[in-house]
């Protein structure tokens, strides 16, 4: 595993704008060697490393979700990652995947530098297997997850509480990994943060240890887990109940409790997969301008409609995802941009999905509707500037520079009295 992947692919969260880019920070500190860098000294000499505060990102994950997302300080965020890539053998052994583990943290030559065994598309052919001759399902997730790990459980998790907690010494890994979590967000113990790839890692060997405690309660329990989200199979609603309780209190030993709200015990078959999904994914398109240009009408209209009957889903972002590689004819670019256009202002969590369809063709020569995406933009600034907003500010400055868009002055203004660090400076930004 090469640290400098871990700094160039694994720093920030995945969501950030295109822009948003380590590589060059990963080149920096390759074969450097920065001042006190011999870190694992320092820590055993008992010597502190200064601490620091996380960046948020205000992420929109549709209607009026959100999720703060976190820029680790980088100087932090190295020493933490340098640590993990040097010890790596203990620490992949503390994460290696139990039976129900899908994201067991394995590194990757491309994408993110450390991601889940399985791709989330994974989850139709995981819960064929595990459905396989049983009648009832629990499927339930942990409350506020990241948010909620206690960091002092990442050595709990690699030695055992017992152990942890009678030995509070660097010398044990797992204490070393601790203390540069918390003195990378303030001091905090509580909660983790949430982007990087490290917390994948630290996720993945608390949760481990969960699953190996239903395990042994439990022989032959079948079903998934990714990251925090469970689905288990059972033959009676009894074992299906009896589960949750056990699996509450395995999480109740690193400081984890499951959600009630997102927990149900339901009799099978269920569909393998939402229906507004397997609706959106068989449409098709066909080739000539006239029909074609229908189909678009109707696929969006649909998807509005779906949107409105399903509040809480995703639909509308996975709706313009699906349009990514279609062929648009060249008589329907236009009527293409103002129908991705129409989902930008009720749903701002589809800009950055509306931005790549455009920007993707724009490169390979379209002319994008400039003065319809500069209104749009402008407006979003002025509006999410001034309630920090990271994604919908953050992604409009991306369309802005990328599509040679003009701010308007109301906009500059918003911006200069916004103190969010992914809106402030764009100008710095790479392109």
């Amino acid at each position: 595993m090469s640290l400098s992947d871990l700094l160039s692919r694994g720093y920030f969260p995945k969501e950030l704008p295109a822009p948003f880019v380590t590589k060059s920070f990963a080149s920096a500190m390759k074969g450097t060697k920065p001042a006190s860098s011999d870190f694992s000294k320092l820590l055993a000499k008992g010597k502190k490393i200064r601490s620091s505060n996380v960046g948020k990102f205000s992420h929109a994950r549709g209607g009026l979700l959100r999720r703060q997302l976190s820029l680790c300080n980088p100087i932090n965020f190295y020493i933490l990652s340098r640590e993990i890539v040097s010890n790596w053998h203990e620490v992949s052994k503390c994460s290696s995947g139990t039976v129900l583990s899908a994201t067991n943290p394995e590194f990757k030559s491309q994408g993110r530098a450390i991601n889940g065994r399985f791709p989330q598309a994974n989850r139709s052919k995981l819960a064929q297997q595990s459905r396989l001759g049983r009648r009832f399902v629990l499927t339930t997730d942990i409350s506020r997850f990241y948010h909620s790990i206690y960091t002092h459980s990442i050595p709990w998790a690699m030695h055992t509480k017992s152990r942890a907690k009678m030995d509070r010494s660097f010398g044990l890994l797992g204490n070393r990994l601790d203390y540069l979590v918390r003195q990378g967000q303030d001091g905090q113990t509580i909660g983790i943060p949430i982007g990087p790839d490290t917390s994948l890692v630290f996720a993945e060997m608390i949760m481990q240890r969960c699953d190996e405690a239903l395990i042994s309660k439990l022989p032959g329990i079948r079903g998934h887990r990714f990251i925090d989200d469970y689905e288990l199979s059972f033959s009676t609603r009894t074992e299906a109940e009896d589960a949750f309780h056990i699996l509450n209190s395995c999480l109740a030993d690193y400081e984890l409790a499951l959600n009630p709200k997102k927990t149900s015990v339901t009799e099978l078959p269920l569909p393998l997969e939402a229906p507004w999904a397997q609706e959106l994914k068989r449409f098709h398109f066909r080739t000539t301008r006239s029909g074609q240009a229908s189909d678009l009408e109707d696929f969006f209209s649909r998807a509005f409609e779906l949107h409105r009957e399903w509040k809480t889903e995703a639909i509308l972002q996975f709706a313009v995802a699906r349009l990514r590689y279609e062929e648009i004819h060249s008589k329907n670019w236009e009527l293409f941009q103002r129908l991705l256009l129409l989902c930008v202002v009720p749903e701002p969590a589809t800009l950055p999905y509306v931005l790549e369809n455009i920007i993707r063709r724009v490169n390979k020569g379209a002319v994008p509707l400039k003065r319809n995406i500069e209104e749009i933009v402008n407006l979003i600034v002025v509006n999410h500037a001034p309630l920090r907003h990271s994604s919908e500010v953050g992604n409009a400055l991306w369309a802005t520079l990328t599509l040679q868009l003009s701010l308007y002055q109301e906009a500059v203004s918003a911006l200069s009295n916004c103190d969010d660090s992914c809106e402030m400076d764009p100008f710095s930004w790479t392109t």
